[in-house]
């Protein structure tokens, strides 16, 4: 398979069927507390672009949210290409904030983040809001990810505006969880990086999609916070692209993850990559077509 090899793809679309969600694992108290998330209360929800309009937020991180002692409830704006999709989604937020008592979150994915992003801009300074400790936000996929890679950023939203990150200088509290490489919430910051652009592009699709995959509980995430935003980044085994070619040899795959984590900005507390020596003259030569060196990794 060509790795460079690049294609259009339609952005991604839900065909899902109903959500059913079983038993599952609970949020440890030490999750809740780093990353700042109440134990209990009533969770919006917003979906991304979802034109079959299937429910699929409930599975969303193993499906902690859609159980007791959380009250889930959805936000039923169109989340659609309409160019009121977005407007029409932070009206009806807003109305369903104000008209609930008690702690909240809004729990959002693609562009629910995005109405959820524009609610907090326009009323960060309405009286009328829920107060800070009250509110609490939780994105996934977000497209305008203030710090990490956020694809809509400088970019054309539906509506026609254009993207502007998540503010982090809002009164309530944002937890914004990306998937690596999920090419919509953590571009790379190299375009000149061909392999990692590709790589990302793969992400929209085999990753974006998958955030019900995703164990608020593991210790291997990367956290780190700035301003009012506590943001988490996954460790993924494999990279989208190479998916489905399971007889990549590991240390081949070492020095790829290298070549594309160097296409990032990351924060400090990252662990890099280590790439292991490639001693296989068919991978040497492979690698060295691709333009990649078997070298440490650099990091941005």
């Amino acid at each position: 398979m060509n790795i460079l090899r690049k294609s259009v793809y339609p952005l991604v679309v839900i065909l899902s069927t109903a959500v059913s969600v079983s038993a599952g694992p609970s949020l440890k108290k030490s999750t809740l507390s780093k990353l700042g998330l109440p134990s209990s209360g009533t969770v919006f929800t917003l979906m991304g672009l979802n034109m079959s309009h299937e429910n699929n937020m409930p599975e969303k991180f193993k499906g902690v949210f859609s159980r007791p002692p959380y009250k889930m409830v959805m936000v039923d704006y169109p989340a659609s290409f309409d160019t009121n999709s977005i407007p029409d989604g932070v009206k009806l937020l807003d109305t369903m904030l104000k008209a609930t008592p008690g702690k909240k979150i809004v729990m959002c994915h693609s562009q629910g983040a995005q109405v959820a992003s524009r609610w907090m801009r326009e009323h960060a300074k309405d009286p009328a809001a829920p107060k800070p400790g009250e509110l609490t936000f939780l994105l996934s996929g977000n497209p305008l990810r203030s710090d990490g890679g956020g694809d809509i950023v400088g970019r054309t939203e539906v509506g026609g505006t254009i993207g502007v990150p998540t503010p982090t200088d809002t009164p309530w509290h944002i937890v914004d969880v990306a998937r690596r490489y999920d090419g919509w919430a953590d571009r790379p910051a190299d375009p000149d990086n061909s392999i990692a652009e590709w790589n990302a592009t793969v992400g929209k699709f085999s990753l974006h999609m998958k955030y019900s995959e995703v164990n608020l509980n593991d210790p291997d995430h990367t956290i780190w916070t700035k301003a009012n935003t506590t943001y988490v980044l996954t460790q993924e085994e494999t990279l989208p692209m190479w998916q489905w070619s399971p007889n990549v040899p590991a240390e081949v795959v070492s020095v790829m993850k290298a070549h594309v984590e160097s296409a990032y900005r990351r924060p400090p507390n990252d662990p890099p990559v280590k790439p292991l020596p490639v001693t296989s003259r068919y991978w040497q030569m492979r690698l060295k077509n691709w333009g990649v060196a078997n070298e440490s990794t650099r990091r941005r």
